[in-house]
């Protein structure tokens, strides 16, 4: 299987309030695609054995039996392993490019023989790579229990040469790290090449994940010879309990879909320390990961890990069939394995039970979901709207009536939006969310209720652009106070700083330029005609020096997001100061975890931002959304 490249979870450090979760512009309008589960190649039928008498088909006409696995070769085309064989989905056509060419019931079928094209034999060949630099194809022919070398494709005149890399034919398979010549596997199941040409193998019956390189099998993690466990630790202490599929997520990292303990893991290609990534699931059987978003394989369904919870992107946990359409409500046969194509940015499927190959474009739906952090304001005060919209490459707001200025630059395709209203009423407000598959709406009709002018003395409120910039970034201070102030003056120490832009202490958005690392407190005084209101923030802005310094370098998650009102930070150093922000920038919250790295929380509904201090250093742990 091979991993993804170009869609995940993208966290700015310069932009730490807006929206965490959005989806590249994917190559997927180029193609037109939409987002609906396809059959590419095969015909569907249920059980196995069907077959053609004719080595080349077009895909539309050809019969696989128990596909198992895929693999795209440098020039886009399919390699996929069945029963016995193994094929290429070459265009418009499928082609036979090793195996027996006949009943996989037959026992000429079965056997290991290397060879030319059809004269070649596998049994349950399985997971499946193409060597980056030679196209050269590497299969784990499983219940043989070895690894074999198919020499790429040239044309269709140019039959496959198939050799054995490593292993011993056995039905029940051994153990056994050394010399090619000598190795030994138990069932290997997948198989993932690096781009420096290193092999790492899952070996299924052999509870552990082995390497070859430069002629020469070792064990990673796990050892062989041992009965199905679950420990995260070092190397050849770790141990697995089947282990299924296979993904590299770099050349020093590896995920691995540890099947019966119902986890994923991650295998550190440099040191051999495992760790668990991803628990509580059912029994998964590959995964794949693309910027830190990991999508898992079960029987009937395709999920996807975000870093915080796991959702369902693709079929049903509980229901399988053939049925294509929309993601949510494809279903699919008996799957096993997976695979990720950057040139049209889709998930191939081998879909076991149905015979079939199929495609899922690489694409989650738009949900739009915003909030005020005042709904009743004054006339002419400051209001922010903020977009906690999921999955969205774009936003449209709407705000009706038009008696409405934006202010502080903001633009009505911002995720966080400044707006003031200059006359009293009611104002409805549309959000529009969009990417290149789907567009999602959410309206709050007449939801900010705005009053005439109050005759009183100003109640001071103010936010800021960004909390935690970098050392010379040009930060807004952004008023929100009520009672139409006629006078601002603003106060920040230290005062390591410079107004920028023509703007003073006096203004009512001045914009600021932090010259020095560290903590500033910030002072706003306003003042009209019925008296004035003060209100200070202290260590507000923490401006750090570069983006490297917001973040700890341990592994720290919020779950469950959204939550009913408990949530639980993991993974926080002792010690580390939590603070947690409304929409607005105000601080409603600061804790202290002193006795564990498992911090406990309670709030109320709305949408909250978290960040975390830590051994000097400031980590944006991103939105809790509480409902």
């Amino acid at each position: 299987m091979q991993h993804f490249y170009n869609f995940g979870v993208l966290l700015s450090p310069n932009m730490k309030f807006k929206t965490l979760l959005l989806i590249s512009n994917l190559a997927l309008i180029q193609f037109g695609f939409a987002q609906s589960v396809t059959t590419i190649a095969g015909i569907q039928y249920s059980d196995s054995g069907k077959f053609n008498s004719t080595a080349n088909n077009p895909i539309a006409d050809e019969y696989y039996s128990r596909p198992v696995s895929l693999a795209f070769d440098n020039n886009n085309r399919i390699y996929v392993t069945d029963e016995h064989n193994v094929m290429l989905i070459d265009g418009s056509v499928s082609r036979n490019r090793g195996g027996f060419r006949g009943d996989p019931y037959s026992f000429q079928a079965l056997g290991s023989a290397d060879g030319t094209g059809l004269v070649s034999r596998f049994t349950t060949p399985s997971g499946v790579a193409v060597h980056k630099t030679s196209n050269d194809v590497y299969i784990c022919d499983k219940d043989n229990c070895l690894i074999r070398k198919g020499i790429r494709f040239v044309n269709s005149s140019n039959e496959a040469v198939w050799t054995t890399l490593t292993g011993q034919v056995s039905f029940l398979g051994g153990y056994n790290d050394g010399n090619v010549s000598v190795a030994e596997f138990a069932n290997p199941e997948d198989i993932e090449i690096t781009s420096t040409g290193i092999f790492y193998i899952c070996d299924f019956a052999n509870q552990c994940i082995r390497k070859i390189d430069a002629g020469v099998v070792s064990t990673v993690a796990g050892i062989g010879g041992v009965n199905p466990d679950f420990k995260d630790a070092n190397g050849t202490n770790a141990r697995f309990a089947y282990p299924h599929g296979i993904s590299l997520e770099n050349d020093s990292s590896l995920l691995v879909a540890d099947r019966n303990n119902g986890r994923i893991r991650r295998v550190n290609l440099k040191n051999g320390n495992v760790t668990t990534v991803v628990s509580g699931l059912n029994f998964p059987l590959d995964v794949l990961n693309i910027d830190g978003n990991i999508f898992i394989l079960e029987e009937t369904c395709i999920k996807y890990y975000d870093g915080t919870s796991v959702n369902l992107y693709a079929g049903s946990p509980t229901q399988s069939g053939y049925v294509n359409g929309d993601v949510l409500d494809a279903r699919f046969g008996k799957l096993l394995h997976f695979s990720f194509r950057t040139s049209d940015e889709s998930i191939y499927l081998a879909d076991n039970g149905n015979n079939v190959i199929r495609r899922v474009p690489l694409v989650l739906n738009a949900k739009a979901i915003f909030s005020a952090n005042n709904v009743q304001p004054i006339v002419n005060q400051t209001i922010v709207l903020t977009s906690t919209s999921i999955n969205a490459t774009t936003l449209k707001w709407d705000i009706s009536p038009s008696n409405y200025v934006l202010q502080v630059g903001s633009t009505l395709s911002d995720p966080i939006v400044y707006v003031t209203f200059n006359t009293a009423g009611a104002y409805t407000i549309k959000l529009t969310a969009s990417n290149i598959s789907t567009t999602n709406t959410e309206t709050k009709l007449n939801y900010i209720n705005v009053s005439t002018n109050s005759s009183a003395k100003p109640s001071v409120d103010f936010t800021a652009s960004d909390l935690v910039p970098l050392i010379n970034q040009v930060v807004t201070l952004v008023d929100l106070t009520a009672n139409n102030p006629n006078s601002y003056a603003w106060t920040i120490t230290p005062s390591t700083f410079k107004y920028e832009s023509g703007s003073s202490s006096t203004d009512r958005f001045p914009k600021v330029k932090f010259n020095t690392v560290g903590l500033y407190n910030i002072k706003l005084l306003a003042t009209n005609t019925f008296g004035d209101h003060t209100v200070t923030k202290n260590a507000y802005i923490n401006v750090v020096l570069n983006s490297e310094n917001n973040f700890f370098s341990e592994p720290i998650s919020v779950f469950p997001n959204p939550s009913s009102g408990q949530f639980f930070i993991k993974g926080l150093p002792l010690n580390a100061q939590v603070l947690i922000f409304d929409v607005s920038g105000r601080l409603v919250r600061s804790l202290m975890n002193s006795n564990s790295d498992l911090l406990e929380i309670n709030l109320n509904s709305g949408v909250y931002f978290i960040q975390a201090i830590g051994n000097q250093n400031r980590l944006n742990l991103g939105k809790i959304i509480i409902n």
